[in-house]
């Protein structure tokens, strides 16, 4: 096994440790590219590793569509891999990070030096906590309401599907348009972790939508790679992740994940380990 020199320091991984796992690391990524059958990486290949591919190469990676590869390379998605299960398992866990994540930085942004409207997301004895809406109770949704509920918030989802409902661990409700305008209204913080089957993210709260909630109220848009549920969600970036909208604070960070990239990388690693080893062993 080859590793480019360095490639695990901003996740926390030094060469040494690979070294010791058995692995040779290599000074520059064009070695590791020329000497290997196999590719693992999880960022797309930059426009100058792909004319070193080869014909005969395999290669993982989270990959844009489309992409243009030299002829005989094989490319494999780790993201669109369904896994043993066809649960998409490298999406499940940034998925489930970005749920967690996405209550974290809203607790930040509650406090008032970050334009929320100053309050303690689980609260104090005799002072109650934050009202926490997550629109969607899939994977991140879930992720969110957890965290939410273990820091103390009050949390009420909603969601179309009643299975989906029927496993939430609080409030549960239909995701009807009037259901979702009342709770904006009473929300503190609106986590949005929506998509439909084409991964396209519904358009669930416009403009308008903004005059029926509170001064300083958080909306994370966990949406906002896939468009964004709410109309006046921008881009925003870790550095800065929070923009104020109508008197509403925005977060629409499209990468979470990539602020922790030494449990990331684990995931990551976690997920896709079958799907390396049956490219390995050429399945």
């Amino acid at each position: 096994m080859l590793i480019e020199q360095e490639a695990g320091v901003r996740a926390g991984f030094g060469d040494d440790e690979y070294i010791r796992a058995g692995a040779e690391v290599v000074p520059t990524a064009e070695e590791v590219i020329d000497r290997s059958e196999l590719l693992w990486k999880v960022e797309a290949p930059s426009p100058h590793e792909l004319t070193l591919l080869r014909s005969g190469q395999s290669m993982l990676a989270l990959l844009p569509a489309p992409i243009r590869l030299p002829e005989g390379v094989r490319a494999h998605d780790g993201l669109s891999w369904p896994g043993v299960h066809g649960d998409f398992p490298a999406r499940v866990a940034m998925s489930e990070i970005a749920g967690r994540m996405a209550v974290e930085a809203a607790s930040h942004a509650l406090q008032q030096p970050n334009g929320g409207r100053g309050l303690l997301l689980g609260g104090v004895a005799g002072v109650p906590p934050a009202e926490v809406v997550v629109l969607g109770a899939g994977v991140a949704g879930r992720g969110a309401t957890d965290l939410a509920l273990a820091m103390g918030a009050r949390v009420t989802v909603l969601d179309i599907s009643l299975p989906a409902l029927r496993a939430v661990r609080t409030t549960a409700l239909v995701a009807t348009p009037s259901a979702i305008e009342r709770a904006l209204a009473g929300a503190d913080v609106v986590i949005a972790a929506v998509r439909t089957p084409q991964q396209a993210a519904p358009r669930l709260c416009r403009a308008a939508h903004l005059s029926l909630m509170q001064p300083g109220a958080i909306i994370v848009d966990l949406s906002i790679t896939e468009g964004g549920a709410f109309e006046t969600t921008p881009v925003t970036t870790l550095s800065h992740p929070s923009v104020v909208v109508g008197g509403v604070v925005h977060i629409g960070v499209p990468n979470f994940p990539g602020a922790v990239p030494r449990t990331a990388s684990v995931a990551l690693s976690h997920a896709w380990l079958d799907l390396v080893i049956r490219l390995a062993d050429g399945r």
